[in-house]
């Protein structure tokens, strides 16, 4: 190899560097770029958590109030108050009389088929919420960048 070749060899493999030095720059700022964008969305995430939080605790504030402002009125009326499962009307003697007996209890045991050997279950997994699932995918997309 003479001593232009290697001159020249040389000049190229400087000009790799640099546009490899480049590319790494670019994609060191990219990367950049995403971890705000993810970190971001996850505070837009924990906000709206929150947001359902209180939303939902005043949800459950708005029903004890009216159940009692219900329970007012029906008291004003002299009214009994509803039922809890709403299936018996206070009105309706007939309906107020002793409930029919269990399906389970009129049927012999005898006329009821052997029943095999349950196999255990696993336990059931609770489904994940939307959120864990979001949080989920934050972690992954770090693990990436």
């Amino acid at each position: 190899m003479t001593a232009d070749e290697a001159a020249a060899e040389i000049a190229r493999l400087r000009l790799e560097l640099e546009h490899r030095d480049q590319l790494l720059a670019s994609v060191y700022a990219r990367a950049d770029t995403l971890r705000g964008s993810v970190e971001r969305l996850e505070r837009q995430l924990d906000a709206a958590a929150e947001e359902q939080r209180e939303a939902a605790t005043e949800r459950a504030e708005l029903r004890r109030l009216l159940g009692n402002a219900q329970l007012q009125v029906h008291a004003l009326m002299q009214l009994p108050a509803p039922e809890a499962d709403g299936d018996v009307l206070a009105d309706d003697p007939a309906a107020a009389a002793d409930p029919p007996p269990p399906a389970s209890a009129a049927a012999p045991a005898a006329a009821r088929p052997p029943r095999r050997a349950a196999r255990p279950r696993p336990p059931a997994r609770r489904p994940r919420s939307l959120l864990d699932e979001a949080r989920g995918m934050f972690a992954g997309l770090r693990r990436m960048i």
